[in-house]
């Protein structure tokens, strides 16, 4: 199992990350993020705080997406994607604190565009 998958697998779904190459992997953690922020935006429009949500969808940027990041082969690929990455860890932790669904928003924005890219990229192959 790749690097990625052994990541994502840590209490996860375990078979659908062990049919997924690397490229499907990527997607499904993005949808899995989405998940997480469209369930977080929500409760905090209805006056509620999503920590479980907020910390799980961190979790997956961090241990899905930005620890699988390869410096050496994606080189300055790889050092924007982790500037992105680490932009909306900082904007969940501030969304969280200020109970701003709008910053929700600007991550699920900001990352929707990676995850239509990885989608098209998965389908050529």
């Amino acid at each position: 199992m790749n690097r990625a998958a052994l990541k994502y697998a840590d209490g996860n779904n375990l078979t659908s990350v062990m049919a997924a190459d690397a490229r499907e992997l990527i997607v499904l953690i993005h949808e899995r993020i989405f998940d997480h922020l469209t369930t977080a935006k929500k409760a905090l429009e209805n006056d509620q705080m999503p920590a479980d949500s907020f910390n799980k969808a961190s979790d997956l940027i961090i241990k899905g997406l930005l620890g699988c990041l390869d410096y050496k082969k994606g080189k300055e690929i790889a050092e924007n994607l982790s500037v992105i990455y680490l932009w909306s860890i900082q904007e969940l932790l501030s969304a969280r604190a200020e109970r701003s669904a709008d910053k929700v928003q600007d991550v699920i924005n900001t990352l929707t565009p990676l995850y239509e890219a990885w989608v098209e990229i998965s389908d050529r192959v």
